[in-house]
Formats: C-alpha cells, structure tokens, sequence
C-alpha cells in the first residue's frame, strides 16, 4: 500500500510493487511540491530540491550505528545519534517559541557543520557496511536539510505513517481483501476517512453524502479544500 498526505488530503494507492512507476503513479509525472521521505531510490526521480528526507528513518539507521558490534563504528554513530537528537530538540524548541528564528537557524547551521565532519569520519572509519551508509548520506546533505529553507516542510513522515496505522489495523483483522474490487474500495475508503479526519469532516456524513450523489446521479459532494484552485500540496 502506497500513501501521500497533504495538510488537506490523503491518498492511499494499491500497487503491486515498491518500484518507481508505482511512485509515479501516485505522485504525478509533474509533482510541484517538497516530499518528505525516506532514502528509498523509488524518489529519484523527484529533483532533489523537492526532497526532504525524514529524520526518524534517519535517526534509526544512526541507532544501527552505534548499536553495531564492531567497536570502530560505535563511536562515531552515537555522535551522529546525538547530532539527530539535537537537531530534533532544537526545531521542538523552536516550534513552542522558546527559540528565536535566528538562533533556531544558528544552532542549525552548527549542527550541520558537525554532522558533516562526523560523516566524513564515518566515511573513511567505519566498517564496509557502514561507511556506505554515511557516503549516502553525506550524498544526500542538502535533502537532509531542505527543512532549514522552508518553514512549512515537517522533519519527518510520522503523519503518514499514523494515517497508515488504520490500515494496518484492518489488514490484521481481516486478513487483506480477495478480489481487485475489493482492493479498489480499501483504498477509496481509507482514502476518504483519513482526508475527512484532516479536512475536520466526519466520514460517515461523506460518505452518506456520496452514496445519496451516486443513487441521485448527481455530482459527487467534493469539499471546497479539494477543489482544483485550491493548492494541495
């Protein structure tokens, strides 16, 4: 299962595969906004100003780090553990007012300096495993930090996964569905329930609103926020 969230919508998606055209399918040929994602290669296509990769993927990859058994890697990722710490500290600090701009983009900037230096460490110290790791995210500074430049763009995917979490629930349940209409309607249902709860709306009221529309052959209710000259991303 595939899913996208915007601060007005969600969508879930069926596709049978992780590849790049099951991406492109959800997202559109033509994405104009900022994804928050993980490292996965699936998104290169998406240029990489239009990137935010998430921190809590990241900061459980840095856990693996310093959690491994090889002595050499230990130290280097529980710094960069306590670099994603601090980074995740500063933007809370910030978010509740107890840290100006300035300082929140200060503190940010020495931060990524260090990070820099631990990773170019990681690089060359570290165990064959982990040294690639840390090439990729050394490759990958600026979608690390495309949140500095915006705002508006969230450090981590958390949202999608906590709209994820019904579906979850479901498929452990009530053991998937059999048939591809019932594979249509999982994901027509989850996405309408799940855009409800962030537009406000109460999906069953929706959802009785778009049956009425289909007996009455009438246009299906669609609410304001969706419309096309409102921006959805």
């Amino acid at each position: 299962m595939w899913l996208a969230l915007s601060k007005i919508a969600v969508c879930f998606m069926t596709a049978y595969g992780r590849g790049q055209e099951a991406a492109k399918r959800l997202l559109g040929a033509e994405f104009d906004g900022v994804l928050v994602t993980d490292q996965y290669a699936g998104y290169r296509f998406i240029d990489a100003d239009q990137r935010q990769l998430c921190w809590a993927h990241v900061a459980r990859n840095l856990v693996a780090i310093a959690e491994s058994s090889e002595q050499c890697n230990q130290p280097i990722g529980a710094r960069l553990v306590l670099l994603a710490d601090a980074v995740f500290r500063t933007r809370h600090r910030w978010e509740s007012g107890a840290l100006s701009k300035q300082k929140y983009l200060r503190r940010l900037a020495r931060y990524r300096q260090s990070w820099r230096s631990q990773l170019e460490r990681g690089a060359l110290l570290c165990s064959k495993r982990y040294r690639g790791r840390c090439q990729l995210l050394l490759r990958d500074d600026e979608m690390l930090w495309r949140f500095m430049t915006d705002d508006e763009i969230a450090l981590t995917n958390n949202e999608a996964e906590r709209a994820l979490r019904g579906y979850v629930l479901w498929r452990k349940g009530s053991y998937g569905v059999w048939s591809h209409r019932g594979e249509l309607f999982r994901q027509r249902i989850l996405s309408l329930v799940e855009t409800g709860k962030r537009l406000g709306r109460c999906p069953q009221e929706w959802l009785r609103a778009v049956v009425r529309a289909c007996i009455e052959k009438t246009d299906y209710p669609i609410p304001a926020e969706l419309m096309p000259s409102t921006p959805s991303w």
